[in-house]
């Protein structure tokens, strides 16, 4: 991390957490981790491992709340990830063998499949989480003042500063 980016965001524990019981299991996470590293890798590589670790640990804090048909659709778009994108690159081997470089072309290349639907669900999971991170919002200019004027009163009012 270098001087400007911002800080990791600090571990928050909800008080309902003890109510979370589900969990992602080894091959799901590995899946999801590998996904991840070629949805958000750019020009340098994947993101840092720090990075991906509090991602999976976030999205599966939000699955344990989403319910049995959210983790269905996410169970199930990894299934279809792991086992055919790395067809669509001619390689019969699991999504997280692959190196990232070809990870990223056998996602991209299945999404334009008919079958890419798939990677809708699991991206769009990934993505609302990904970008509630301080570095992530930061990388692409997010200043939390995106609502103007009308916006900033209504924060205001609602901390009980008007």
């Amino acid at each position: 991390m270098n001087a400007d980016s911002p800080p990791p965001p600090p571990s928050i524990t909800p008080p309902d957490a003890a109510r979370v019981s589900w969990r992602l299991p080894g091959p799901l996470r590995r899946t999801a981790r590998a996904f991840a590293e070629a949805l958000f890798a750019d020009d340098a590589g994947p993101p840092p491992p720090d990075r991906l670790d509090w991602l999976l640990d976030d999205v599966e804090d939000f699955l344990g709340r989403s319910g049995a048909r959210a983790q269905g659709v996410f169970q199930a778009s990894m299934l279809a990830l792991a086992t055919l994108a790395p067809l669509a690159v001619g390689r019969p081997l699991p999504l997280w063998a692959l190196d990232w470089e070809t990870r990223v072309k056998a996602v991209e290349r299945f999404e334009q499949t008919p079958l890419g639907l798939a990677v809708l669900g699991a991206k769009a999971m990934l993505c609302i989480v990904w970008y509630e991170h301080p570095a992530a919002q930061a990388e692409i200019g997010y200043d939390r003042g995106c609502l103007g004027p009308a916006g900033a009163e209504g924060a205001a009012d609602a901390k009980g500063e008007r």
